[in-house]
C-alpha cells in the first residue's frame, strides 16, 4: 500500500470553517444526512488505506452503511498496531516514538506534516494520536461555531476580548508533547496573527503561581481543568486574582451547573464547558442555555453499554463509541472513549438541531492541604494523577488521602517494569511536587492491590479523600 498524502484534506481552512458554520442552524435532519455522507465516504476510505481496519472489518461486507456492523476498537488495541492502523506508511510508531520523545519537537509537525499529542494516560492506558490537517483546522473552529457569537453579543465580552489583546491562556498537561503544551507551541509556531497571544500554564504549579501569572498575561480567555478553574474564581472573589477575562471555558473534568454559576460570576464573563479528548476534540460545546451540543456533523457519538449495544436516549451509557470522521491520518472508527454520557432526543430552547449531551467522565476529588507556613493549597485531581502517571512504568494510578500528609497509592505496572523502581520514583515525584505546594514530610504509602472499579458503578476513581480533617 503506497504512502498517501492525507495531510491535505479535501477542505480548505476558509472552507472548514464555512461548513462548520453553515450547520450551526441547520435542521436535525439536515446535520444528520452530513454525516451519514461523510461517513460512507470516511468508511471506504478507511478500509482502503488502513491495513489494520481492513483485516479489523474482514467479516463486514465492502458497501455497508450501518455503522453497527463494524467492530468497535479500543486504545490498547490502536496503539498494538499503531503503523498498520495509519494511513500513511512513512509513519511509523517507531519513528514517532523518537519524534515525542525529544522534547526539542514540541510543536513541530512530524514528518513535517502530522501534529502528533499524547495522552497523558490519566484515564488509563497512555496513547499517541496523529492529526491531519482538516483534524486541525476542526479543533480550531467547532469551538467558534459555539463562542464566537456569544463574545459578539456581548458588549463588555467584545470590550474585554479587544481589550486583552485575543490572548489566550490554557491550563493543562505540560513538559511533553501533549495536547495543549504541542497545541499552543503551534499555534506559536505557525500562527503569524496568534503569536505570543497564548500562555501555556500546569496544574501541578502552586495556586499562586497561577495567580502571578495570570495577571501579568491578562488573558482574554481562559481554558483549563474545571478544578483549577474553580479554585481561581474563589481566588477572584476573594480579592487575590483581578483578571477580566471575555471568555472561560472549563473542560477536561466534570463540573456542576452551580460551578459554571459561580465561574459566570467571579469573572462576569461568558461561560461554556468544552468536552472532548486528545483523540477527539471537541465533541461537543455548551450553548447559552447550558446545555452541552455533541458536535454530530464531524463526529458520530454511540452511547452503549459494557457489551456495546446501543443504549436508549435519556439514560446514561457505560461507555460511548466515537468515530471521527475528519481525520484521515489515524482514523477512530467506533473507538471506545470509556466516558459515561446521555444523549438526549428534546429539542434545546436555543433552537440547535445538535443533540444534547450530559457528561459524567471523570471523577475526582480536589485535596486541601495545609502548607508549613499554615496556609490552605488545592491540590488538582489530574494534576496529581499526572504526576504517578508519567512516571515510566505506570499504567495506571489511584491516589487516596488517609492522613493529614499522608496518601495510598494503588498501581497498575507495566509487565516490562520493575515495580520496586516504579514505587521508588513515585516516591520522589510526590514528594518532589508536594514540596513546590509548600507541604513537606509527606508520606507515601503502597498498597499491594492495584487500582479498582467502583463496585456500583464499575468505573474508575483516580483520586479521593478517606481522611476526615
Amino acid at each position: 500500500m503506497p504512502s498517501t498524502a492525507v495531510g491535505g484534506s479535501e477542505l480548505g481552512q476558509v472552507a472548514a470553517t464555512l461548513d462548520v458554520w453553515r450547520a450551526k442552524w441547520a435542521s436535525r435532519a439536515a446535520i444528520d444526512a452530513r454525516r451519514r455522507r461523510r461517513l460512507d465516504r470516511h468508511l471506504a476510505f478507511v478500509r482502503r488505506q488502513s491495513r489494520f481496519y481492513a483485516r479489523h472489518w474482514a467479516d463486514v461486507p465492502e458497501g455497508t452503511t450501518d455503522l453497527r456492523a463494524y467492530p468497535p476498537v479500543t486504545k490498547p488495541t490502536l496503539m498494538a498496531n499503531f503503523d498498520d492502523v495509519v494511513t500513511d506508511t512513512a509513519v511509523t510508531k517507531a519513528g514517532v516514538d523518537a519524534f515525542v520523545a525529544d522534547e526539542s519537537t514540541i510543536g513541530e509537525r512530524f514528518l513535517g506534516r502530522y501534529p502528533v499529542w499524547l495522552t497523558s494516560g490519566t484515564t488509563g492506558e497512555p496513547g499517541v494520536f496523529l492529526h491531519d490537517d482538516l483534524s486541525l483546522r476542526l479543533i480550531n473552529v467547532l469551538p467558534d461555531r459555539w463562542i464566537v457569537g456569544s463574545i459578539a453579543a456581548s458588549p463588555t465580552a467584545l470590550t474585554r476580548f479587544l481589550r486583552n489583546g485575543a490572548r489566550a491562556a490554557e491550563i493543562a498537561v505540560t513538559g511533553g508533547h501533549f495536547a495543549g503544551a504541542s497545541g499552543v507551541a503551534l499555534m506559536e509556531r505557525e500562527s503569524t496573527l496568534l503569536h505570543n497571544r497564548g500562555r501555556l500554564l500546569s496544574p501541578t504549579r502552586p495556586i499562586d503561581e497561577l495567580i502571578q501569572e495570570l495577571e501579568a498575561f491578562q488573558p482574554a480567555i481562559l481554558v483549563g481543568y474545571a478544578t483549577v478553574l474553580v479554585e481561581l474564581a474563589r481566588a477572584q472573589r476573594a480579592g487575590r486574582l483581578h483578571i477580566d477575562p471575555a471568555f472561560v471555558g472549563p473542560t477536561a473534568e466534570p463540573i456542576t451547573n452551580d460551578q459554571k454559576r459561580d465561574l459566570r460570576e467571579a469573572f462576569g464573563c461568558v461561560v461554556r464547558e468544552l468536552y472532548g479528548s486528545t483523540e477527539c476534540f471537541p465533541l461537543a460545546v455548551e450553548c447559552e442555555r447550558g446545555n452541552l451540543h455533541a458536535n454530530t456533523d464531524w463526529f458520530v457519538v454511540e452511547p452503549v453499554d459494557d457489551d456495546y449495544e446501543p443504549v436508549p436516549a435519556g439514560e446514561p451509557s457505560d461507555t460511548v463509541l466515537v468515530t471521527n470522521l475528519g481525520n484521515r491520518i489515524m482514523p477512530l472508527v467506533r473507538y471506545d472513549l470509556g466516558d459515561s454520557v446521555t444523549m438526549h432526543d428534546w429539542e434545546c430552547p436555543c433552537g440547535s438541531g445538535f443533540p444534547v449531551l450530559e457528561v459524567e467522565g471523570r471523577q475526582g476529588s480536589v485535596l486541601q492541604f495545609e502548607t508549613d507556613a499554615g496556609a490552605s493549597v488545592p491540590v488538582f485531581p489530574l494534576a496529581l494523577s499526572t504526576v504517578v502517571e508519567e512516571v515510566p512504568g505506570v499504567r495506571r494510578a489511584q491516589v487516596v488521602r488517609t492522613g493529614e500528609r499522608t496518601l495510598r497509592v494503588h498501581l497498575d505496572v507495566t509487565g516490562d517494569a520493575d515495580p520496586g523502581a516504579v514505587r521508588e520514583r513515585v516516591d520522589t515525584d510526590l514528594t518532589a511536587f508536594f514540596a513546590d505546594q509548600g507541604v513537606a514530610d509527606l508520606t507515601v504509602e503502597h498498597a499491594e492491590d492495584p487500582p479498582a472499579r467502583v463496585p456500583t458503578s464499575g468505573k474508575f476513581r483516580h483520586v479521593w479523600s478517606e481522611y476526615d480533617d
